[in-house]
């Protein structure tokens, strides 16, 4: 097993690109630092990255299968390989090694293509066929592991990193300026676009194969939006999310290196703790801290550390990391905006001071349903049916003169008043804002940006089959965009960062068959989110740590950019910008008349790419 950088190209012109490649592994250098490979034959090349896990002696990349004929590249895991590996033994296939990259040279030779139906894992692999001439990408159900690609005049190349795949190419492209205002509107690029033109994000659960100059892409996995099944009972379904999840756990914990786990005292991360503990010694436990005590969820993840019995460690996030955050954050290779890849960094730099292995908490509230904006669209539908005249002058104008609150909590309540307002507008003239999670509304980015084209009708591309009305919509929808392109680009590229491997239990294959069979009123139950987690959670954790409220994974970012002072921001702002309209976003947030910090962030960020 191997979290690593992988890269290489295929040139059916016959150009060879050799020192692109050797400065595109240098370029990967913290996804693998403990060795690399490489392999050269006429106009194709591959390299690899290496961050041993298990079979630590073997698994070398590139890696042959017996004639020779296949050369395999991979960055991930195959947490299923012993099963599989049985399969094919059966089938008279021989291994040489412990690692499951062998599992995907044998499983390419037995099943084609097809054989990303059989892997459970986080993976991106290329397998290219030295007779034929082609080669084969895939990328894992849920994205954890990522690949980028540029094909164009009968060449292909593709990098794990976007910095990596730019010095494979012969030109920098020129920036996408649509994929610039989905930024603007998401905080993130969507797959599978990027922030250069010609460069693609292959999405989660898809593969590509080029072969004789002509490229041919499919998605081998979907999310099921609903899942028409018998009516399963509560505890029936209890049991099955509980043996799926601790299995998930136990495959997860296989390690040759030590491994630990992140905790921020919630109740995802406190459940797989507590089952990791069931499973032999009690892990070791990281988590982050915040001078500002309202932002500060330590004293939660301490509690539940004591209860369980594990030993913790934290790291105290500050200003000063605010600071040195925007180059930090151009480690992502485009523009990204989750500031939560702020404290995810020095979580991962702290977790891989101990341990190589890390378990983590994300994907319970996409599978579960743990998110209040699932709540609102009962909401959304009494609001809509007030008359126009009476929501402008009295309801929003009200909000406009409330400032938002200095603690977490009166600043959440305020700023998600003030958003929900702002987004039910938009669902009322068709605009889907509210599910977006939106940063800028359309308008907000027109006024700042006039030159920019006119973006609409990409939100739609992206949401033209979901009943944005239907919560499990909202689910589906964040699972294929905020899941994939937010939160799991964020842990990928802060690890990576850190040379720190992660894993994701609630991401498994069985978990997420199991999450697909629950009824929404099992995954929110009246206004009680992820109702059947916690009913889960119950048999391994206290009622206090079950039911406290959901904090969020958030930053003091309003209290940090108000330190930097309003001259030191402006100077961090895109040159295209219009200043009236910038006005209208900095004035009121250094006068403590709202909080902009979000907008603001997104906009410094993209600062760093124009």
């Amino acid at each position: 097993m191997f979290m690593c950088g992988i890269a290489g190209y295929i040139d059916f012109r016959g150009k060879f690109n050799k020192k692109g490649l050797e400065d595109a592994s240098e370029m990967m250098l913290h996804r693998g630092p403990d060795g690399k490979g490489s392999f050269y034959e006429a106009s194709t090349g591959i390299i690899h990255r290496r961050l041993a896990i298990i079979d630590l002696e073997g698994g070398v990349q590139p890696m042959y299968n017996e004639d020779r004929s296949l050369v395999v590249v991979f960055n991930g895991e195959i947490y299923n390989f012993k099963e599989l590996k049985g399969q094919l033994e059966k089938k008279g296939h021989h291994f040489t090694t412990l690692s499951d990259t062998e599992i995907i040279l044998h499983g390419f030779e037995e099943w084609n293509t097809n054989c990303v139906d059989k892997f459970h894992g986080m993976f991106a692999f290329a397998v290219y066929n030295r007779k034929k001439g082609s080669i084969f990408i895939s990328r894992d159900r849920c994205g954890e592991k990522p690949v980028y690609y540029c094909y164009q005049d009968g060449q292909l190349c593709f990098a794990s990193e976007i910095q990596a795949l730019l010095k494979i190419l012969e030109e920098i492209p020129s920036p996408d300026y649509e994929s610039i205002y989905l930024y603007l509107r998401l905080g993130y690029i969507p797959s599978p676009r990027s922030f250069f033109k010609g460069i693609k994000k292959l999405e989660a659960g898809s593969s590509i194969e080029f072969e004789e100059g002509k490229l041919k892409k499919w998605s081998y996995y979907k999310p099921v939006l609903k899942q028409n099944d018998e009516s399963p009972t509560e505890t029936d379904l209890c049991d099955e999310l509980d043996a799926a999840i601790r299995n998930a756990v136990k495959k997860m914990m296989i390690s040759d290196v030590p491994l630990g786990a992140f905790l921020s005292g919630g109740l995802d991360s406190s459940l797989i703790v507590a089952m990791m503990a069931r499973e032999g010694d009690a892990p070791k436990t990281f988590s982050i801290s915040f001078n500002e005590e309202s932002y500060d969820e330590s004293k939660y993840a301490n509690w539940v550390s004591q209860w369980i019995g594990t030993e913790h460690k934290h790291h105290r996030v500050s200003f000063n990391d605010f600071e040195s955050s925007l180059t930090l954050m151009l480690s992502f290779g485009e523009p990204f905006a989750d500031s939560s890849g702020i404290p995810m960094y020095y979580l991962a730099k702290t977790t891989r001071e101990d341990v190589k292995v890390a378990l983590s908490g994300d994907g319970a509230d996409e599978l579960f349903g743990g998110y209040r904006r699932y709540l609102a669209q009962d909401i959304l539908r009494y609001y809509l049916a007030i008359p126009l005249k009476i929501r402008d002058q009295l309801i929003r104008k009200m909000l406009s003169h409330l400032a938002d609150g200095d603690t977490y909590y009166a600043y959440s309540f305020v700023k998600s008043a003030k958003i929900f307002i702002e987004r039910a507008e938009e669902c009322r003239s068709g605009t889907p804002g509210l599910m977006l999670n939106s940063v800028f509304s359309h308008n907000d980015i027109m006024m700042l940006f006039p030159d920019f084209p006119d973006g609409r009708h990409l939100i739609e591309e992206y949401f033209d089959q979901i009943n944005l009305k239907n919560i499990e919509a909202l689910m589906y929808a964040d699972r294929v965009l905020y899941l994939a392109d937010d939160i799991l680009v964020k842990v990928d590229r802060m690890s990576m960062r850190n040379s720190l491997e992660v894993r994701t239990p609630y991401l498994d294959p069985e978990v997420m068959a199991v999450s697909e069979r629950i009824p929404i009123e099992m995954k929110i139950k009246g206004r009680n989110l992820k109702y059947l987690l916690k009913k889960v959670a119950l048999r391994y954790l206290p009622l206090e740590i079950v039911n406290r409220k959901k904090h969020g994974f958030m930053v003091p970012m309003s209290n940090w950019i108000k330190a930097s002072g309003e001259k030191e921001i402006r100077a961090k702002m895109p040159n295209l910008i219009n200043l009236k309209a910038l006005d209208q976003i900095l004035i009121p947030h250094f006068k403590n008349k709202r909080d902009n910090s979000q907008k603001i962030f997104t906009l410094m960020i993209l600062d760093c790419y124009l």
